[in-house]
């Protein structure tokens, strides 16, 4: 099935326009119609996940009442869509306990970017590494590259829920190595990470999270997740549970 437009009177769905004069095709006007559409099934989203956007994001789980860890979450969100690609390639950490919404907002804002132009992939992290682990030869030490190398050269990255696998000296060897490559290359990581909300006093009085990074990733992820984004705590109901 095409992805241009079948209405299209120029080139009829092809996504190619016919220069009758030189007996040629160039590309239809239609491309960049139907451009943002490409991207977003590109970016691989899932289908729970597909209508998450800033709309329908729920700021009022307890009572009724406002939650501020929430709007707080949000506004850090939509500012960052409203600055992109002005970043210098600085990514978003979104942490929080199981429910409270952070895959929604990364993915609202992923959706966003590629209606700004930005092409994106959104991976679970237990399952690139399974991908990663699968393509892995012994002999060669290495993963296969076609495993890896749509997350180290698309534009935006979203990597969920990252951390939810026990630390091992591969895990944080391949995690590293990804991350370390997207950094030098200036090119945005947006992270989701059910981690502990325990705080402790970082630099200037910046407040961010207990030492739970060491514990799940390893010591260089998470000096080079400190650098590389900026984190954001989201402190507020399993959503998940007030449905059920």
């Amino acid at each position: 099935m095409s992805v241009f437009s079948s209405e299209c009177p120029l080139c009829s769905g092809t996504g190619w326009r016919s220069l009758e004069a030189q007996h040629g095709v160039v590309p239809c006007e239609c491309r960049s119609r139907t451009r943002p559409e490409r991207a977003l099934a590109a970016a691989q989203i899932p289908p729970r996940y597909r209508n998450c956007a800033f709309t329908n994001f729920d700021l009022r789980p307890e009572r009724g009442e406002r939650n501020e860890s929430l709007w707080n979450a949000l506004n850090v969100v939509q500012a960052y869509l409203r600055e992109y690609p002005l970043v210098d390639g600085k990514g978003l950490l979104l942490m929080g306990g199981t429910g409270v919404g952070k895959t929604h907002l990364i993915v609202a804002l992923l959706k966003g970017l590629i209606q700004k132009g930005a092409e994106g992939l959104f991976v679970d992290y237990q399952e690139l590494l399974k991908r990663i682990q699968s393509s892995y030869d012994p002999a060669a030490l290495t993963a296969e590259h076609r495993v890896v190398r749509p997350v180290l050269e698309t534009e935006v990255a979203v990597i969920d829920d990252l951390g939810s696998n026990r630390i091992t000296d591969w895990v944080e060897d391949t995690i590293n190595y990804l991350l370390n490559r997207r950094y030098n290359e200036k090119k945005p990581t947006l992270i989701t990470a059910n981690l502990k909300d325990e705080r402790m006093t970082g630099a200037a009085g910046e407040r961010v999270t207990h030492a739970t990074f060491e514990e799940r990733l390893g010591a260089r992820v998470s000096s080079r997740l400190r650098e590389m984004c900026r984190l954001v705590e989201i402190v507020a109901p399993d959503y998940r549970l007030r449905c059920r």
